[in-house]
């Protein structure tokens, strides 16, 4: 396997700021959710990556496709932990 090469594709930082969101269990996953204000115009399903459902840029980004793309966003738990 080859080294990762773009220095872009490990860099980054954690948003300051709070998800608006609330968690709760779907389908037996628990699962932030984020609504919109208005009536839904569909549902976003997000996975995860590897850093986990709770990490806050994760929410963040739910948040922002609900509240700036209307959707009904889930964010679940796939990796059970």
């Amino acid at each position: 396997m080859s080294a990762i090469t773009c220095q872009d594709c490990l860099s980054g930082s954690i948003k300051d700021a709070n998800p608006t969101g609330t968690v709760t269990t779907i389908h037996g996953l628990p699962t932030y959710v984020a609504r919109p204000e208005g009536p839904p115009k569909g549902l976003v399903v997000l996975i995860p990556d590897i850093f986990g459902w709770e990490l806050s840029n994760d929410r963040l980004l739910a948040d922002a496709y609900a509240k700036e793309g209307g959707f009904l966003v889930y964010l679940p738990d796939f990796m059970n932990g």
